[in-house]
């Protein structure tokens, strides 16, 4: 007989099976063989996913499997957990598959011959399952052998049961009743004692439970579940699992609290529960899981925020040698020394005072610990990531020149009585400049350097040292004399560069040099004080005029729009370096409203210059924002006869493309206001479209871009060329300055900071983090897109044909055939809508997809800002499209879908992963069961038109664990079948799930027609 080998396995399939299989091994649990050895059955546990794969082996190269992977259920072939078994079961004594020379002497007796059985359970199951115990009644059946047959025959063997009795009664007890469970899930001939009609033992975990409300009272949370919802939670060994009127399933959650399942139990019971929040709170994950999004109630508009803490430091040593200590202090607690991340700290989850759930912010925690590591402490304890030491004389008095100031800025600092004693003896040089007005828009500076004990140091003593490359210089009386950072690294090179000829006596400066030396005294105050809101130069920008404009700003948002007009007025340009999701285009509508408003000039449109893709962005937000405003689109063909139009107070919006075959007209044009949005585009400064926008002639210039300006230093001077043209000198001035010392990754200390400095009266950047406590925990935004010329001619054209066959069909086969083919018809379309590539067309080259060009823009930026990003698809072949493209980039990729092994693998280097990171997801795939909250962005490349699975998907990122804003974009494309679908969603719920795959085709709702679908496509 042949035996189960590596080498007859990797024969029966292909290498990927295989290999995932192999991989699988250790996995598989519960192996079970029927006796006579053709029938393997295991278990393998995915996430939250069990399968049960059975293989039976028929012959030689001849073995037929069952197992619920999506990688089967699409080809019927051997998937990678059917080659888990098969090797698991060469680990175990073997099995000898059945071969063409067999004799009839391998045959099993004919006590063991497998036979096909109904399974009859306890009509009192809801009963005894609590109590753990489970009354079974198996009798033969007249069908066909099933392989689950042959397993349950051979597990009955295995007790001992007489399998050719007429009925075989079992009584099973606590460790039997999950086995039996497992064994028998998934087969079709189970019912209970007496009842009519099937029962069904579930081998895929039930979808949610759906929520009626949810209070928050006095304490107390309620919760009350849809009156639809009447099954009750039974044990399914480790798991809770649903018991309805015609089936059991495990739920779609799962907690290691013990006391979770018993409030579910009443839950399910009496469909509402009770518990003091903070019993609640501990398995909040879990609930939510276990519930429908989006959920009402206080679930439902419950805030995610992780909690602030505040941080304390404890320093002794001497100039040697500090000992630090960390401790950390959330919201209403004690302080406590920082524990290790994966330990609960306890108190937390809580309800904030003014309502939200808070969450221990190990990303808070951790910028605090690196904050140390960079300032040259290391680790001193294993295990404690409290405790660090600093060695070195130079390393310390670099921390008491610079580092113990930033801290104590930031932080309680306190400092031992040794190391006290010996900082006394350190005397540290610090530049202090002094402000006052200098008459109209000047202001009058003086600078001087001064040590911490009040004695002034002549400028060119300081520059001696300085070029002497000295920070730190033995005193007469055994003291130190240190030289801060900020001498070196910021003062004396921002001098040089500005111009000032005699700094040791005070200089007159005005415009954008006077901004910059406002901006580096306050920073030379408070560290963290530039472009900040509540700053002394920010404070005093006087606020716009919002006549007209159809918007509540946040207030952030109007400090922006008031910033940009301020800078336009004052230096002619400005930058809106506002990280994605903060709304730019609003706060420049407003600055464009208010120019219009409060000076209006019919001689001087404004002009938008923006991706092809935003274009339709650009003019709906226009229309809804400033509905005053006249705006005017600048695309296509037929563009030549507006050009008479474009006068006056006229927004005209047009492409970057559009706007290089039309230089000739638009140089002829003086604009009031030039916009240029997505400005990474003019970051080369040799492009074409970067000259052409430099050679513009406009009052103002705004560039608009998501991507920080440290991270594209070489480019950045091309984009200031265009708002600030000469402020950052010449090519070569620039190159020499900033580039060429920070050539291979590594800028000298003070270069970024410096040029952050440089560019601050042009610059306003802020984060989702720094505006959190204005921004809601979930920013959704929908990304309206058009169509490019050739998607947009294909989706015509199938649009077209695909309709005329509908009625060929109908005419011919009938109602419910063209329905059918409508279904076919709208994936092709929704297909062409994310990427004609899905298609399989032979001239797939030719074919554009602006939601696949916009993503990559919209990836691009987040991966320069170092953040990670979840992207969702329901077509695996799109997210493997998209992987290929992204591979070649600075994130790290990661994909989940039907095909994968090892999900908590890929979850678990995805969330400890350093620098940016992209997930790839399969929205059914991944679409529950993953925490993620690495991320703080998730894309919807084709939402999925259910909102609840839509927002099951998005609550990967956004769940307890979160610490920031999640930014949720939606890419859709005008007039096309997504707009339609959008506006049907409530209305139409079964046509929605049809049309998106929710329901399948072979069972789809009886109560719409393909009439009713046919109208999507009108």
């Amino acid at each position: 007989m042949l035996e189960i080998t590596e080498d007859w396995v990797r024969g029966l399939t292909g290498w990927k099976p295989f290999k995932d299989g192999k991989s699988l091994v250790d996995l598989v649990t519960g192996l079970k063989k029927s006796a006579a050895g053709d029938v393997l059955q295991g278990t393998l546990k995915e996430g939250r996913l069990t399968l049960r794969p059975t293989v039976k082996i028929v012959g030689p190269s001849d073995v037929r499997v069952q197992c619920g992977c999506p990688d089967h259920r699409a080809t019927g072939g051997i998937c990678a957990h059917a080659v888990a078994v098969l090797l698991a079961s060469t680990m175990s004594g073997g099995v000898s598959p059945p071969s063409s020379t067999a004799t009839s002497s391998s045959k099993p007796t004919p006590a063991l011959q497998p036979r096909a059985w109904s399974i009859h359970l306890s009509p009192r199951l809801a009963a005894e399952l609590p109590a753990r115990r489970l009354s079974v009644r198996i009798a033969p059946a007249k069908s066909e052998i099933l392989p689950q047959d042959q397993l349950l025959s051979a597990w009955l063997a295995a007790r001992k049961a007489a399998l050719s009795e007429p009925a075989i009664y079992l009584r099973l007890t606590d460790a039997e009743i999950p086995e039996f469970l497992d064994l028998v899930a998934g087969h079709p001939r189970i019912q209970l004692e007496g009842g009519k009609g099937a029962f069904r033992v579930e081998p895929e975990p039930g979808p949610p439970l759906r929520l009626a409300d949810s209070r928050l009272e006095n304490g107390r949370v309620t919760l009350e579940l849809a009156a639809t919802e009447s099954r009750e939670a039974m044990p399914w060994g480790d798991s809770p699992a649903f018991l309805g009127l015609t089936s059991l399933q495990r739920l779609p959650a799962s907690s290691a609290d013990p006391a979770w399942s018993a409030q579910l139990t009443q839950l399910l019971g009496t469909r509402r529960l009770g518990l003091p929040v903070e019993r609640f709170l501990p398995n909040f994950d879990a609930w939510m899981d276990l519930l429908e999004p989006p959920q009402p109630g206080w679930l439902g508009s419950l805030r995610l925020a992780g909690a602030e803490p505040g941080f304390e430091l404890d320093l002794d040593g001497s100039l040697e040698v500090v000992e630090a200590t960390l401790k950390v202090r959330y919201p209403g607690l004690a302080a406590l020394r920082l524990p290790p991340p994966e330990l609960p700290l306890p108190g937390l989850p809580s309800l904030a005072p003014d309502g939200h759930l808070q969450a221990r912010n190990p990303a808070a925690e951790t910028r605090a610990r690196h904050r140390l590591l960079s300032l040259g402490f290391q680790p001193s304890s294993p295990g404690d990531p409290s405790r660090f030491r600093l060695r070195g004389k130079d390393e310390i008095l670099a921390l008491i020149a610079d580092g113990l100031p930033l801290l104590r800025s930031l932080w309680e600092v306190r400092v031992g009585d040794r190391f006290q004693t010996s900082s006394a003896k350190v005397h540290v040089v610090r530049p202090d400049i002094q402000q006052r007005s200098g008459g109209g828009d000047s202001l009058l500076f003086e600078l001087s350097f001064q040590t911490t004990g009040g004695q002034r140091i002549p400028g060119a003593e300081m520059r001696r040292l300085l070029r002497g490359g000295q920070r730190s210089v033995k005193l007469s009386s055994g003291a130190d004399l240190v030289l801060s950072r900020a001498c070196e690294d910021l003062v004396q090179p921002l001098v040089e560069e500005v111009g000032i000829a005699r700094p040791d006596e005070a200089f007159q400066l005005s415009g954008a040099s006077s901004l910059l030396f406002h901006n580096l005294r306050e920073i030379l105050l408070n560290p963290h004080s530039i472009n900040s809101e509540d700053s002394e130069e920010n404070s005093s920008i006087p606020p716009i005029s919002n006549t007209g404009l159809n918007a509540t700003l946040r207030p952030y948002q109007e400090h922006g729009a008031n910033w940009l007009s301020d800078r336009l007025n004052r230096l002619g340009g400005a930058l809106l370096a506002d990280e994605m999701g903060l709304g730019k285009t609003l706060q420049t509508i407003a600055s464009i409203n208010h120019f219009n408003q409060s000076e209006p000039d019919q001689s001087a449109p404004t002009l938008v210059v923006a991706p092809t893709s935003l274009l339709g962005n650009w003019i709906a937000e226009l229309k809804r924002f400033a509905p005053g405003l006249s705006s005017l689109l600048f695309h296509g063909s037929g563009r030549d006869k507006l050009r008479t139009q474009i006068t006056g107070d006229r927004v005209v919006v047009t492409s970057y493309g559009t706007l290089l075959r039309d230089l000739a007209f638009h140089l002829q044009q003086d604009y009031r206001l030039i916009v240029a949005d997505e400005a990474s585009l003019l970051r080369n400064p040799e492009a074409e479209i970067s000259k052409a926008m430099f050679k513009l002639k406009a009052r103002g210039r705004v560039a608009l871009s998501g991507t920080p300006v440290e991270n594209r230093m070489q480019d950045l001077w091309s984009i200031f060329r265009f708002i600030a043209p000469g402020y950052l000198g010449s090519r070569p001035d620039f190159k020499e300055r900033y580039e060429t010392p920070a050539a291979g990754g590594q800028a000298p200390p003070g270069l970024l900071q410096r040029l952050r400095l440089r560019t601050s009266p042009f610059v306003l950047r802020r984060t989702k983090e720094q505006v959190a406590k204005d921004l809601p925990d979930k920013v959704e935004i929908d990304e309206w897109l058009d169509l490019s010329d050739s998607q947009a001619e294909l989706y015509a054209s199938l649009a077209r044909a695909g309709l005329e066959e509908v009625e060929r069909i109908r005419d011919k086969q009938g109602e419910g055939a063209a329905r059918m083919h409508v279904l076919t018809l709208l994936l092709r379309l929704r297909q062409v809508c994310v990427d004609p590539g899905l298609l399989d067309l032979q001239k797939e080259e030719k074919q554009s997809a602006v939601k696949i060009e916009r993503l990559m823009t919209l990836l691009e930026e987040r991966a320069e800002l170092g953040l990670k990003t979840l992207v969702f698809s329901q077509f695996a072949t799109n997210l493997r499209r998209i992987q290929e493209r992204l591979s070649c980039g600075p994130a790290q990729l990661f994909r989940i879908d039907g095909s994968t092994r090892k999900r908590q693998e890929l979850v678990d280097s995805f969330q400890s992963a350093t620098g940016p990171a992209v997930f790839l997801i399969s929205l059914k795939a991944g679409g529950y069961g993953l925490n993620l909250t690495a991320a703080d962005a998730v894309v919807h490349m084709d939402p999925w038109w259910n909102p609840a699975v839509e927002a099951q998907a998005t609550d990967r990122a956004h769940r307890i664990g979160q610490t920031r804003p999640v930014t949720v974009y939606r890419l859709l494309t005008r007039n096309t079948v997504e707009e339609r679908v959008r506006r049907l969603q409530e209305s139409k719920r079964a046509i929605i799930d049809a049309a998106t795959g929710e329901t399948d085709t072979d069972s789809a709702p009886k109560n719409w027609t393909a009439a009713d679908i046919e109208s999507l496509l009108q």
